[in-house]
């Protein structure tokens, strides 16, 4: 009795317990709740963690990608960078041409074709090569400023060095301001890349335009510092303009010029061609000075052009006097081109005299003879 009785009481007591604390679970289930609170504050946890690590890896990611695949950029804005500054747009003029534009490209592709040179080819099936770089040649010529931006699109993509010359000369020869432009482009492109024979054939076409913005552009580089080491080559296209005679100035600046002996010679060369007899003792002065008998004999050459009967003592002095058999030649040569009573005068002297080399000896012969004294 009593035992059920202490029971009972217990039992009794541990329900008036439950009742008398609301809210509190009994123990089992407070703690599958407690569990359940510690999963989802794990998941969310984990989930900041994982957030935090992609936000640090997607950067990177993203940087590799970008080295992994750099941006597609058009060639004139890979040239332009090696210039001086140029057109950003990476745009090919080739992705926006016309229906006629099309054509023509078509046609100078198939052409570019037919030009590559085989070495397995015979002399029975070489002569289609030419045929296709004269129709080439001629389709080129046909073109106008219009076509500038196509023609400046192919040379950009163009691998073939001799098809590149193509589209050079027909660029200056359509000489406009964009076609010019262009030109000047590639010339620095080459000149950042190495390519000698590229800049070469560039400045050529630079002189074919043969207008007053060619002038300029050709006697600006001419006397530019920074591109000093192509400055006989641009003086060389100088004398070739139809206005050689109005660079008179930079043939006399550049006649003692230090840098290199081929800019003393073109600049002779300038005087031989366009020079007047004021420009004489200009040339005789730098002829004093000057040791290297290669440029010696061109500054003979400019006297002979200039024909001033002035020069003609120092002329014959040098025939008379000079160690290079190569230099006196030059000289027998400036005093028939000079011509008149005075020059034959000169080399009567000088054959009367008579010269250690029969080669100079048979020149004063013959200069004689051109001016109609065969005796």
């Amino acid at each position: 009795m009593n035992r059920s009785s202490d029971s009972r009481t217990g039992k009794a007591n541990s329900n008036s317990l439950r009742t008398s604390r609301p809210g509190v679970f009994p123990q089992n289930q407070s703690g599958e709740t407690n569990l359940q609170w510690i999963a989802i504050l794990t998941l969310l946890a984990l989930g900041w963690f994982l957030s935090l690590l992609w936000s640090q890896i997607e950067p990177e990611a993203q940087k590799k990608k970008s080295v992994a695949n750099p941006p597609q950029v058009a060639k004139t804005s890979a040239r332009t960078n090696a210039a001086k500054g140029s057109s950003d747009s990476s745009v090919s003029p080739l992705d926006t041409l016309s229906e006629a534009e099309q054509l023509i490209f078509d046609d100078i592709f198939e052409l570019f074709l037919l030009c590559q040179w085989n070495s397995a080819m015979d002399a029975s099936t070489a002569h289609r090569v030419a045929r296709a770089r004269t129709d080439l040649q001629n389709l080129l010529d046909s073109l106008g400023p219009e076509h500038v931006a196509m023609l400046t699109g192919i040379l950009e993509e163009e691998p073939d060095f001799i098809n590149r010359r193509f589209l050079l000369k027909a660029l200056g020869k359509i000489g406009s301001e964009e076609a010019l432009n262009s030109l000047l482009e590639h010339y620095y492109w080459a000149n950042s890349e190495g390519k000698e024979s590229e800049v070469k054939h560039t400045i050529e076409s630079l002189s074919l335009a043969n207008n007053d913005a060619s002038f300029d552009i050709l006697r600006d580089f001419s006397l530019s510092e920074e591109d000093e080491i192509h400055r006989y080559r641009f003086v060389e296209a100088l004398t070739q303009h139809s206005r050689s005679e109005d660079a008179r100035d930079v043939y006399g600046a550049l006649l003692e010029d230090p840098s290199h002996f081929r800019v003393r010679q073109r600049a002779a060369y300038g005087f031989k061609v366009s020079g007047k007899k004021v420009d004489a003792q200009t040339v005789e002065s730098a002829l004093l000075a000057e040791k290297n008998p290669y440029v010696r004999q061109s500054y003979l050459g400019a006297l002979g052009g200039i024909r001033d009967v002035n020069s003609i003592p120092m002329v014959q002095k040098i025939l008379s006097e000079d160690n290079d058999i190569s230099t006196r030649i030059s000289a027998v040569r400036a005093l028939l081109r000079i011509d008149g009573a005075n020059a034959i005068q000169a080399l009567l002297v000088a054959r009367n005299t008579g010269d250690s080399s029969d080669r100079v000896n048979q020149e004063i012969v013959t200069a004689l003879q051109q001016l109609g004294i065969d005796d």
